[in-house]
């Protein structure tokens, strides 16, 4: 299987934000081939019909796309078993439920995307389900409605390696430490801040924010979230290196 001749698309398609990935060097593109073919590995190495591998890593470090370029990989490489991704985000409560709720006196909706915003229980209880080789309907995040939409990505079939991305994957509290152990196995993807703001600030604004607001949610939100994310990477089984230092 390694020897299958894939190709990289020039872009991918995440959380409804066109991603260009045509600047991918040969060396990057080798790089993520190799880790691949190694996700796949871990898949048969588990021996059960069903696998879940984490990918967490601070914002910007490029989780999505490593996740949705897997999949489109998959699709190409004609795996004997079915190979789905979804992120965290897809869990995040609803805005209005965000705008109802408070913590330090002001709507959680200032501070989405902290560990608290979003819905563990139902993630703990959908991986468990899925884990358990019940069909399952997974939601997805729109960045174009900023909520999520339910059911929309069903898994029915029996062999699936399933791919979740986020930022909490390795948190240990607040719910969170109910979710490490359904992971058969994580990746954790490194950052530099320096490097991740700009991008990062940029897509907010393609998300609809203003580049005062997309400013002040990467600096009140995003780095400190990044800041405590990175103190998790030690119970990740394998770290890597964010897409720019490959």
């Amino acid at each position: 299987m390694p020897n299958a001749e894939l190709t990289f698309p020039s872009s991918l398609l995440v959380t409804e934000q066109t991603i260009d990935i045509s600047g991918f060097s040969q060396r990057q593109k080798a790089f993520y081939l190799s880790l691949f073919w190694e996700v796949v590995a871990v898949y048969r190495a588990r021996k059960k019909p069903r696998v879940i591998i984490g990918v967490a890593g601070p914002t910007g470090a490029g989780k999505s796309v490593v996740t949705v370029l897997f999949k489109e990989l998959a699709g190409q490489a004609g795996l004997p078993f079915a190979f789905e991704s979804v992120t965290i985000d897809a869990w995040h409560y609803p805005n209005s439920r965000l705008l109802s709720h408070f913590s330090g006196g002001e709507p959680l909706k200032h501070v989405k995307g902290r560990f608290d915003t979003y819905d563990v229980g139902g993630l703990t209880r959908d991986l468990q389900a899925f884990a358990s080789g019940k069909n399952v309907s997974f939601p997805i995040y729109s960045r174009k409605l900023h909520d999520p939409v339910p059911n929309r990505i069903p898994i029915t079939a029996r062999d699936t390696l399933l791919l979740v991305e986020g930022l909490w994957l390795l948190h240990d509290a607040g719910g969170w430490e109910t979710v490490r152990p359904l992971l058969d196995f994580t990746y954790f993807i490194e950052s530099d801040p320096e490097k991740t703001r700009g991008p990062v600030v940029r897509r907010h604004m393609a998300g609809g924010r203003s580049l005062e607001d997309a400013a002040r949610h990467y600096e009140q939100v995003d780095a400190r979230n990044s800041a405590t994310v990175l103190g998790t990477k030690s119970r990740a089984d394998q770290v890597i290196p964010p897409y720019y230092l490959v």
